[in-house]
């Protein structure tokens, strides 16, 4: 299935009554926290198209592969309609008042030791092989909770977008023109984009919820779990098998 398809699947699904009659079936402050996650996710959702959108002119002053340039290109798109979706449930969930997404920043992070040619390395390797393949594991775990048929064909989309996200991370990883040199500095920097990724994935303090659950929402057991799989895994072994050092004993 096509996204086109997938996405007017899940336009009908939220028009639908099941989905219209969240908001009544919902307490005052189970209402509030629903809206308050969505609106969060959007603001994440914003930021990480921005993210993208440096990686895409990281990759291209890195002269990388056309392959990954246009892996980059569709993520940003992808990145904006996941932001048009998670307002559309928050303002289903304030009774149609409208809300916007805010960026949580306006320049490319840097970490802190690496040269600037380092960090357009750094960047692309963070955001797909570190946050973008935790974001894959989240949203399955979140999967096997959603019973909302919406929620649960949105949630299924963006899994499958995600993980055509980390991939931009693990291609540039896999690229041939990253030498050994490149590999044993992205390995030096393994404990950094560790920190960080936990970080910004284990911010928000939200308590396991099974019936905000069941609408998509993320809590911080379920993310931390996901997480800790992630790592275990996927990422660590990956890397590893990439010739970046031995990030075992890195985390």
């Amino acid at each position: 299935m096509s996204g086109e398809q997938a996405y007017a699947e899940i336009e009908t699904a939220f028009r639908a009554g099941e989905t219209l009659a969240v908001p009544k079936m919902l307490s005052d402050e189970r209402r509030a926290e629903l809206r308050h996650f969505w609106c969060g996710r959007a603001n994440g959702e914003l930021t990480t198209a921005l993210s993208f959108e440096y990686m895409l002119e990281d990759l291209q002053q890195l002269a990388a592969p056309p392959v990954l340039l246009q892996l980059a290109e569709t993520a940003i798109s992808d990145e904006h309609r996941h932001v048009d979706w998670c307002l559309r449930f928050a303002q289903l969930l304030g009774g149609g008042e409208p809300v916007s997404a805010e960026l949580g920043g306006t320049r490319p992070f840097v970490f802190d030791g690496a040269s600037d040619a380092d960090n357009r390395l750094l960047r692309t390797i963070f955001g797909g092989c570190f946050s973008e393949t935790v974001a894959v594991q989240v949203l399955l775990a979140s999967q096997r909770q959603i019973t909302l048929e919406s929620a649960r064909r949105l949630n299924r989309q963006h899994v499958a977008e995600e993980v055509r996200h980390s991939r931009l991370g693990w291609g540039l990883l896999g690229w041939q023109g990253l030498g050994p040199r490149e590999r044993s500095m992205l390995a030096a920097f393994v404990p950094a984009m560790a920190k960080l990724t936990r970080q910004l994935w284990l911010g928000p303090q939200r308590d396991a919820d099974p019936e905000l659950h069941a609408l998509g929402y993320l809590s911080r057991p379920l993310i931390e779990s996901a997480l800790e799989q992630a790592f275990e895994e996927v990422i660590l072994p990956g890397l590893a098998r990439n010739g970046v050092g031995d990030v075992a004993s890195q985390r």
